[in-house]
């Protein structure tokens, strides 16, 4: 896998993270009891108003841009870090399948899609290990030219007195 093609398919798995958890989860039983006047009407906790399905999404996503900026150590630590931001998200999906509340085909669809770009991150983490890193800004010791002035400020000011441009 490339580079690329990895940091995409995080990017991907995070927006499909994000709109499942945007959606109902839990099924609203009809009230039974009607309005106290003076008091007022809550909705109850749901999925969709949680803030930790929205953090791990966030965190899978912001892991993926990681990747491609950060070295080998780094890209593990990172892409380690979008695993378990995948599974918190499965945690909370399977605490909502297993609770006493009813609850939606969403629910469920969070716990499998957690599960699997819990896979995705460890594959991706794992082939990240191969990538190539870049080089470009990188001095080679053996391409060096004698009358370079380099980081010599003496030598590079002749150079430009000289009026050669570096």
């Amino acid at each position: 896998m490339t580079k690329a093609r990895g940091v995409l398919l995080l990017l991907a798995a995070a927006a499909l993270l994000w709109i499942v958890a945007s959606q109902t989860w839990i099924a609203a039983a009809p009230e039974a009891t009607g309005t106290v006047p003076g008091v007022a009407q809550a909705a109850a906790e749901s999925p969709e108003n949680s803030p930790v399905l929205v953090a791990c999404a966030a965190i899978v996503a912001v892991a993926a841009l990681l990747l491609a900026l950060l070295e080998r150590i780094g890209r593990r630590v990172v892409g380690m870090l979008a695993v378990l931001a995948a599974l918190g998200y499965a945690a909370t999906a399977l605490a909502v399948v297993l609770g006493p509340a009813a609850h939606t085909g969403w629910a469920a669809a969070g716990l499998v899609l957690g599960g699997a770009v819990a896979a995705a991150a460890a594959w991706v983490t794992w082939t990240s290990g191969r990538w190539q890193a870049s080089a470009r800004y990188d001095r080679s010791a053996a391409g060096a030219d004698p009358d370079d002035p380099g980081d010599d400020p003496a030598r590079t000011w002749d150079a430009l007195s000289r009026g050669e441009d570096l």
